[in-house]
């Protein structure tokens, strides 16, 4: 193991690693370049989960992004993310525990203050205990089921019983092993989240029940009453408290159960998966069409339909595209419609009147959808809240190597929505879906691969600020001088400080210089036109075609 450090530096610097160098920073670099597979398994403001693999391993590299003062206080006082995590694998190691094998901590600091936090463990096979217990489960005979619970109670007792506590013991951060019976227990678990491992030689009910009631809520809400007391009695073990005991500790329990529900319910912002956690197993969901709209997209269009394949059909309505775009389609599409551009409005309006299913789901071409927005979706439309009829859906923008927390983030779009209550609406290039209805927001990112470079960026300004500034002189958009001095005065201001781009530093100051340069020029190509009538009568319009903008 080697152990480097620095006192000031905004470089990433290896703490712990058990790892070469070389293949560490390949790791933590924005684009890896010798890993020939790369899958985000968690994407949220402040934390990246990202399963790589290659010829020689499997690795699961968890970025904490310490974006808040609070988070940094907290890494300067306590250590950063990942060296708790480090801290956490060896000390479950040293009581018997299994876990993923730690291979680096990787640190990024400005001023002595942690930016960026970074873990690299090793990948394992097993699928965590909330995906277990929901496949396998259903298929097993009461004994069968009771077996596992002792076992997981079992597990829970021991790691108690060491002294050992977990800040989030649920069922997601729980792996499951099978094992031969013949050596032992038929299962084994692995905790995956270390960095709220804690040791306490006196470890009291307060964390005994928090643990348990984290465990409750989680599998708790798949298992029956009989099978959630059950597993409470194997815990206490052989020498249970008298019945009294036990019924203080029951209603303890079920008190600070719903103290977490209340402040669950408090916390969140709309009804995500878990409101369709609580439907029946196997229940069937509605069914849904996907609609697509593209021209020689032959770069990205494979991730996008890779990522919406589940979906039970896909309408892809393609622009006579001149590349490889329609042999890739050919592989995902149930339909592929060959129709001129007529612009954003009328070609989406078109693509929505070929669905044949009342849910659609509208992407574009350099988007894609989350594993974790696929998995909110389907539990959505199983669940079919028949009050609601759209979902609005937050975009992450990947750009300059990086995801985009600010700035772009979270530009919510209604993404998912009843066919028959919403109409296209808009101006070109800037449509959006008019919902006449109820919606309600998820938590799941659309990631959106916007341009490939700066030289990308500039040109397709240039072409949107052709469409905007046309579609304003067709409406007889006045021309005020406001509107080219303080508008794009107020779009970098708001980017810019408002939106937090300023914490991106250099590409920050970028990104919101280029949005009010979008601005500027949009309202000055349209002063040009009203100077000069001819301008738009001139401009060539036969051979538009779709660009991508990420304020759109």
């Amino acid at each position: 193991m080697s152990v480097t450090s620095s006192a000031r530096t905004t470089l990433p610097v290896i703490i712990y690693s058990h790892l070469d160098a070389a293949r560490v920073t390949d790791l933590v670099s924005s684009q890896p370049t010798h890993w020939q597979c790369t899958r985000i398994l968690k994407q949220d403001v402040g934390t990246t989960v990202t399963l790589m693999s290659d010829s020689i391993q499997s690795v699961v590299v968890k970025h904490h992004r310490l974006t808040r003062w609070r988070r940094r206080a907290d890494a300067l006082i306590h250590g950063s993310p990942a060296r708790r995590s480090w801290r956490g694998a060896l000390l479950l190691q040293t009581y018997g525990f299994p876990v993923p094998q730690p291979l680096a901590v990787v640190e990024k600091r400005k001023a002595g203050l942690v930016q960026e936090s970074v873990y690299i463990s090793q990948a394992l096979p097993h699928p965590p205990l909330s995906d277990y217990w929901r496949e396998s489960a259903p298929h097993w005979s009461v004994a069968q089921r009771r077996l596992f619970l002792r076992e997981l109670a079992l597990f829970v007792r021991s790691f108690h019983a060491a002294g050992l506590y977990s800040g989030d013991l649920r069922d997601a951060n729980l792996l499951v092993e099978e094992c031969d019976e013949q050596q032992g227990p038929r299962w084994r678990f692995c905790l995956v989240d270390l960095d709220r491992i804690k040791y306490d030689s006196s470890l009291g009910l307060r964390r005994r029940v928090k643990n348990l009631v984290q465990l409750d809520r989680t599998i708790g809400r798949r298992a029956r009453k009989t099978e959630r007391l059950f597993f409470l009695y194997a815990y206490l073990g052989p020498s249970l408290p008298s019945a009294k005991q036990r019924r203080v500790l029951l209603e303890k329990l079920q008190s600070v159960r719903h103290q977490k529900d209340r402040e669950y319910a408090k916390r969140k912002r709309c009804r995500t998966v878990s409101g369709a956690n609580e439907q029946p197993l196997g229940a069937p969901r509605r069914p849904v069409s996907c609609c697509i709209v593209c021209f020689n997209e032959e770069q990205v269009i494979q991730r996008c339909l890779e990522s919406v394949k589940w979906c039970d059909e896909i309408i892809v309505v393609d622009s006579f595209s001149t590349d490889k775009t329609l042999e890739i389609c050919q592989d995902y599409s149930t339909r592929i419609i060959q129709r001129a551009w007529p612009g954003y409005v009328e070609q989406k309006r078109f693509a929505l009147s070929q669905a044949s299913y009342e849910w659609i789901l509208n992407i574009d071409a350099d988007e894609e959808v989350s594993p974790l927005l696929q998995n909110e979706i389907q539990a959505v439309l199983q669940r079919d809240d028949p009050a609601v009829d759209g979902f609005y859906i937050p975009r992450l923008v990947h750009y300059l190597g990086r995801w985009w927390w600010h700035g772009w983030y979270p530009s919510y779009r209604l993404r998912l929505f009843r066919k028959h209550k919403v109409r296209w609406g808009g101006v070109d290039p800037h449509e959006k879906v008019l919902l006449h209805g109820r919606s309600e927001r998820l938590s799941g990112n659309l990631h959106h691969y916007t341009y490939t470079d700066i030289s990308d960026h500039l040109r397709t300004v240039n072409s949107l600020t052709d469409i905007s500034s046309r579609e304003l002189s067709l409406r007889k958009r006045q021309r005020h001088l406001s509107d080219v001095l303080l508008r794009p005065l107020w779009r970098f201001l708001s980017f810019y400080f408002l939106r937090g781009c300023i914490r991106d530093g250099l590409p920050g100051l970028f990104v919101a210089v280029t949005s009010a340069f979008y601005v500027f020029l949009k309202y000055a190509k349209l002063w040009e036109q009203a100077s000069d009538p001819t301008q738009h009568s001139t401009r060539n319009t036969s051979h538009d075609t779709p660009v991508t903008d990420p304020a759109r």
